[in-house]
């Protein structure tokens, strides 16, 4: 293998080597790039979960699952790795890309904590285990972020493959993922360490972003919506002083005035009157 090395680029030429992604390349003989390899040489998927020590956040999961991406996805699909083709926020753009995406695609998810099913009863959340057990000849690559490791449950970690553990900015365990045939209990073995610079002024990368600052803002106005649906607090009030008044007027034992009653809920008597029936 021939190494070529400049002051602002290293090019190792070999047709499956990782693709440079600005001023970095993974080490083509790192074993996370081997795994790789060999899954898609053996006509295998490879799930790749990304979470972050002690849930922390701003450390670089999405930089790292950009890397990995824009590193594999060039080398058996011969073009460059397109956050708007190839990243997803939501699981049934994530389901349509792999339906649709060829062989040696690199698929991102982000925020993939929300494909747990013990987070919500849709039917795409509870189903998603099917979908993953499914997802295995294709020769895709699945790389999903989470917070950390107790926002997926079980079933799910135990398809994957590898899990990478975000530790500080740029620095990451790598381990792999396997399932203990007599006992049933998962298991994980490390692998390496990987490093990575801040690639977040690449334009993919920053594509990824808007789609995050989107996908906010969307929530933000469904939230929104819901809210304009529900009642004013102040119509609530009203609402609930109204049914006290006419408990209190068509109580055959209370027997109080439409002064008392007015008292009690902080309106005059007309009020009464004119919202209660006797």
């Amino acid at each position: 293998m021939s190494v070529a090395t400049t002051a602002d680029q290293r090019i190792v030429r070999h047709p499956l080597a990782p693709r440079p992604v600005l001023d970095w390349q993974m080490d083509p003989n790192c074993p996370l790039h081997q795994v790789f390899l060999k899954r898609m040489e053996n006509d295998r998927d490879l799930k790749v979960i990304i979470t972050a020590k002690d849930a922390q956040t701003g450390v670089g999961k999405s930089t790292l699952g950009f890397s990995l991406a824009q590193s594999w996805h060039p080398i058996y699909t011969n073009e460059r790795w397109d956050a708007d083709r190839y990243a997803s926020y939501d699981i049934r753009p994530y389901l349509d890309q792999y339906m649709t995406a060829e062989a040696g695609s690199v698929l991102q998810m982000e925020e993939a904590e929300q494909l747990d099913s013990r987070r919500g009863m849709a039917s795409e959340n509870v189903d998603f285990s099917h979908y993953w057990m499914a997802m295995r000849v294709r020769q895709i690559v699945s790389i999903l972020t989470l917070p950390s490791t107790s926002a997926l449950d079980k079933r799910l970690w135990q398809l994957a493959d590898v899990w990478i553990n975000v530790e500080s900015r740029g620095e990451a365990s790598v381990y792999r993922i396997g399932v203990n045939s007599f006992t049933g209990k998962m298991y994980t073995e490390k692998m390496h360490k990987i490093s990575w610079p801040d690639v977040s002024t690449h334009p993919e990368m920053k594509a990824l972003d808007s789609m995050k600052d989107n996908k906010i803002e969307r929530g933000l106005g469904d939230l929104e919506d819901e809210q304009e649906d529900l009642p004013k607090p102040k119509e609530v009030r009203r609402e609930v002083k109204k049914e006290v008044a006419q408990r209190l007027r068509a109580s055959p034992t209370a027997d109080l005035t439409g002064e008392q009653i007015g008292n009690i809920v902080d309106r005059s008597d007309t009020w009464v009157y004119n919202n209660t029936t006797a």
